[in-house]
């Protein structure tokens, strides 16, 4: 008995320990069930802060906001289906073709996680756990600028009507130079605002245009001196997250710049006012690359109705060896897939971007992980498919119409703009002289097709005239400047150019005569006073050359060129102090014009300043080391102070 009682003791024992170990284990089992368990604080929140709620939070572009568990609760099953398909994030460029900063792409992992949560019944989880949201500071994607700027005041966007293209212009109080690694657009509200093009002007004719138009802003068509920064393309869309540069290629903000916002509206059925915001991200560092653009495109399509895979090439040979830093395409509805790829000189054929579901609200610039070396004689080949069929859910027109190139976004466009850095800065001028040719020919090809289709059409015989003269072909742009005068005799612009054309192979006279019948249709035409005071500067009559680079100065006072002919006439005769003042003046709105500085220098050597004299000998040579007037007059001006 003694023994069966200890065996049963032994066993009871035994059993408590299998208990024991019993409950331990279903604890452990249970806290790994829900370790696994998928949460909103655990696992949701982190992925959608990362990738949705820079857009999905109040105040913000989208429609409505993600920013909390109440909010993605109600929205849990679109959330799961929209992930799942890959529509959001948006994120355009296939994958596996080229790495890109800023990739807004869900992981697998990813996105199977908001399926098992959604499926689980989209459970909150543990609040000790929910991770710090994300701040805004002031609504700012980026963080807070260290310079914002605001339009004056808001453009009443119609509630219908065609799209509108408007240019708005803000003020930069800044009263010295600094260097730009990011911008942001931060609209009062994004409906309406398509996209927008960010340019600067130090000429004030951006400023004076708007101060003409009685609205906010002026028309694009009217044209003015706006820029891209030098070997940048600034562009914004809402969604679109800043680009930022490294510092060694950060762009200059000179004193006295203006921001030209060219934007593209589109009514949306409600009056709305359009007033935008401009966050500026400086840095300190003086940059030491500056960059260039590369433009492809076509002018020149045309899409039969009906067409579902019509194909738009373009293709330019690099003439240098260069780094390709970004890329930007554009289009409108119509297209479907947009590729660029570079074909090597070996014939190696090396992808640069792929877009297999166009989608025109969802526009980027992609800035690459890693530069990709481009050697010279790289051939960079666009290809855009359109389809024009009544199965593109995003064609605008049913039934489907024949649609060609233009500016409506129910027209339509192909553009690829690649930002590259040449391995040699050296090759820089060349370079960007090389792609303003090819540009220049895109445009040209655009002009013809259209005069083909309207000969009597002075605009554009005037404007066919215009772009050959850009390529070069004088004689082809005179034939075609006559033909719209004739056309249209009280057509200024066409006078204006014709004088040019007639300049550029020597018809003094008859050039002069065609810049005064533009003046006497419209007598503000600024460069047509320039002009005709250029002429008359170098057929020896100073008096009139003078009278009409005041006029220029008097309707444009930032006009660099009216400044800089003005100086030389006045240095010329001997007034010294004014020549001084004009040769600020053109300094004021180009501090890199080399020859100004030649003249302010011989200005100030004149009047005995030689100290003065000599920097501005200086840095005329810092601008170009091969000016040999400016080291001999440096030289002079060193040897009379010995």
């Amino acid at each position: 008995m003694k023994s069966l009682r200890a065996a049963l003791v032994a066993y009871g024992r035994a059993a408590a320990i299998a208990l024991a170990w019993s409950a331990s284990a279903s604890i452990a089992a249970a806290q790994e069930q829900g370790a696994r368990a998928v949460t909103y604080n655990g696992q949701i929140a982190p992925i959608l802060n990362e990738h949705c709620v820079s857009c999905h939070r109040p105040d913000a572009v989208a429609p409505f906001s993600l920013s909390t568990y109440a909010e993605v609760r109600a929205r849990a099953r679109m959330v799961a289906i929209v992930t799942q398909r890959r529509v959001m994030p948006p994120w355009k460029p296939a994958p596996g073709v080229a790495r890109f900063l800023g990739e807004r792409r869900l992981r697998g992992d990813q996105i199977d996680l908001i399926q098992r949560w959604v499926a689980a019944g989209a459970p909150e989880g543990d609040p000790d756990r929910a991770p710090e949201p994300p701040s805004w500071p002031g609504g700012w994607m980026r963080d807070t600028p260290d310079l914002v700027v605001t339009m004056d005041a808001p453009y009443p966007l119609p509630a219908a009507g065609e799209d509108v293209y408007r240019n708005f212009v803000v003020r930069v109080p800044s009263t010295r130079a600094r260097f730009v690694k990011a911008i942001e657009l931060k609209p009062a509200t994004t409906r309406g605002v398509h996209h927008a093009r960010i340019l600067v002007d130090r000429s004030g004719s951006a400023r004076r245009l708007d101060a003409a138009d009685p609205l906010s802003g002026y028309d694009d068509r009217r044209v003015d001196q706006a820029r891209s920064p030098d070997g940048h393309f600034l562009g914004w869309a809402p969604g679109t997250a800043p680009n930022e540069v490294p510092d060694h290629l950060a762009w200059r903000l000179e004193p006295r710049t203006d921001l030209v916002l060219k934007t593209h509206l589109v009514p949306r059925g409600e009056p709305t006012p359009v007033q935008v915001s401009v966050g500026f991200f400086f840095t300190d560092t003086v940059p030491t690359a500056t960059p260039a653009v590369v433009q492809l495109g076509s002018q020149t399509i045309d899409i039969p109705a009906g067409a579902s895979a019509h194909v738009v090439e373009d293709r330019y040979r690099l003439p240098a060896p260069v780094d390709l830093l970004a890329v930007y395409p554009h289009a409108h509805f119509l297209a479907r897939q947009v590729e660029a790829y570079a074909v090597l000189p070996t014939g190696v054929r090396r992808p640069l971007i792929r877009i297999d579901d166009w989608d025109f609200a969802w526009q980027d610039e992609y800035r690459y992980a890693e530069p990709t070396r481009l050697p010279a004689g790289t051939e960079v080949v666009m290809r855009f498919v359109f389809d024009n069929s009544a199965g593109n859910p995003s064609n605008p027109s049913r039934p489907p119409r024949r649609v060609r190139f233009g500016p409506q976004s129910t027209d339509e466009m192909a553009e690829l703009m690649l930002q590259v850095l040449p391995v040699d800065p050296a090759d820089r001028p060349a370079l960007v002289q090389d792609v303003s040719r090819h540009v220049a020919q895109i445009v040209l090809a655009g002009s013809k097709l259209a005069l083909a289709a309207a000969p009597g059409s002075a605009a554009l015989q005037e404007r066919v005239g215009n772009d050959l003269f850009a390529v070069g072909q004088v004689g082809e742009a005179i034939r075609h400047l006559v033909a719209a005068v004739r056309i249209a005799p009280d057509r200024a612009s066409a006078h204006y150019r014709l004088g040019t054309a007639l300049a550029m192979i020597g018809s003094t006279a008859d050039a002069m005569e065609s810049y005064r019948r533009a003046l006497d249709l419209q007598p503000d035409f600024v460069e047509a006073h320039n002009n005709l005071g250029g002429l008359l500067h170098l057929s020896g009559d100073l008096e009139g050359a003078a009278r009409h680079y005041r006029r220029t100065l008097t309707l444009d006072p930032a006009h660099a060129n009216a400044h800089f002919n003005l100086g030389n006439i006045l240095l010329g005769a001997g007034r010294f102090a004014e020549a001084e003042v004009e040769f600020r003046g053109t300094l004021a709105v180009r501090p890199d014009y080399a020859e100004a500085h030649i003249g302010l220098g011989r200005a100030l050597a004149a009047r005995g300043r030689s100290a003065a004299a000599a920097e501005s000998y200086r840095a005329a040579l810092r601008l170009n080391p091969d000016l040999l007037e400016a080291r001999r007059l440096l030289d002079d001006v060193v040897a009379r102070r010995r």
